[in-house]
């Protein structure tokens, strides 16, 4: 079998606002191709992780690399054309349309023409069934909407690895089916993410390998029939009592 390339490496990861220490020393590797799900407590340092990972938040302390190259302040900008990310809360630019939206980036950052973007844009929206709301305001939209948009508007990146950040949790309960089914969809399609996640069946179906972090450290991973079947550490059985 053929060595396993880690895409991202993380060492000694620390995170503290203050004296609050929310991440104690995370020691984690991404290999190409996972399917990472992130499960925890709330609070227990899960988005800020993934936040550190792209430095959006600045670590405390430990080293975050990309394949091979430690990210820093003189490559941030490159790293994250790399590391798509997918917020919460949407994150879109309320006085830009959906086309506006979607482009901005790629022609920015001279990855693409307008007319490139436009197009490739056009046809990621027809694929997910919002081609009519190209010339729509962010405010315009449902919720669910405004997520699937929010994840064409990293596709449209091309990047090499995406991180969603609790991609379902400010969404109604009819949006939820939709976004879960489009991520769904693009974790099929081969891309190598790592999702924090509180829907239960969904980390079950999509996941590669299941990590769980609880005050700010890893306490267990594995893969979805271990880590749901036969968990190894009491402090993951308490928590699978609680929402399975």
């Amino acid at each position: 079998m053929p060595e396993r390339r880690s895409v991202i490496t993380v060492r000694g990861l620390k995170k503290a606002f203050g004296d609050n220490k929310v991440l104690t020393g995370i020691d984690f590797d991404l290999f190409e191709g996972e399917k990472v799900v992130v499960l925890g407590p709330s609070g227990s340092g899960k988005s800020t992780f993934l936040r550190c990972i792209n430095r959006l938040e600045e670590p405390t302390a430990g080293e975050i690399c990309f394949e091979d190259i430690a990210i820093d302040d003189k490559n941030i900008q490159e790293m994250r054309q790399k590391i798509g990310m997918v917020f919460q809360h949407f994150n879109l630019i309320s006085n830009l349309t959906v086309m506006e939206n979607l482009t901005l980036a790629p022609v920015k950052l001279k990855r693409m023409t307008l007319d490139e973007a436009e197009r490739k844009a056009r046809g990621l929206l027809k694929h997910i069934g919002l081609l009519a709301k190209s010339d729509s305001f962010p405010a315009s939209l449902s919720g669910g909407q405004k997520q699937r948009v929010a994840i064409v508007r990293a596709l449209m990146m091309e990047p090499k690895v995406l991180l969603f950040d609790e991609p379902t949790s400010a969404l109604d309960p009819e949006s939820i089916g939709d976004v879960l089914s489009l991520i769904h969809e693009v974790v099929d399609n081969g891309m190598t993410t790592i999702i924090v996640t509180h829907e239960m069946n969904f980390a079950k179906e999509i996941a590669s390998r299941v990590v769980f972090i609880d005050g700010g450290k890893i306490v267990e991973e594995g893969t979805p029939s271990g880590f749901f079947s036969h968990p190894k550490t009491p402090r993951v059985k308490e928590f699978l009592e609680k929402v399975l």
